[in-house]
């Protein structure tokens, strides 16, 4: 058996994940089921810069065995106030998932970046993909599709 995966897309606020959740879901942002090379995933939208507590306390309950392959929105934020991000991401391995990152490197139209530290920080969770090019929604998610099924 294959063994349960979060797979998250990364970036900060405003940086297109909820749009390339979207485009993966053919532009219906109401799917919340979403079936990639015959491996079904639920799919989180709202990340940890969303709506925080909501995010947390999804991430925190969510079990492995009713939710065994999750797609979700993830700000890479491991400062002060967001110490969090490092804890939901040791409870979900804690609890068998295995965890994938997909980074949008830069924001799209923008000139800021990622730093070095955040993704550092995911590196010590789990697998890291960055990426470099900037891209319009339906392309990120077909990419995003294409990452994921890389790693089933």
């Amino acid at each position: 058996m294959t063994k349960s995966k979060v797979v998250f897309v990364v970036g900060h606020s405003n940086w297109g994940k909820s749009q390339t959740l979207r485009a993966l879901t053919n532009d219906n942002y109401r799917v919340r089921r979403t079936s990639i090379s015959g491996v079904e995933y639920f799919v989180r939208r709202m990340s940890n810069d969303d709506l925080p507590e909501s995010f947390i306390d999804w991430m925190v309950t969510v079990n492995p065995e009713r939710w065994p392959n999750i797609l979700a929105a993830l700000c890479p934020d491991f400062e002060a106030s967001e110490k969090q991000t490092a804890t939901v991401l040791q409870v979900l391995k804690d609890k068998g998932y295995k965890l994938f990152f997909w980074v949008l490197h830069k924001k799209f139209g923008s000139n800021e970046f990622i730093k070095p530290s955040e993704i550092s920080n995911l590196r010590a969770f789990g697998k890291v993909e960055v990426i470099e090019d900037e891209w319009e929604a339906p392309v990120r998610g077909k990419k995003f599709k294409d990452f994921i099924t890389s790693i089933q």
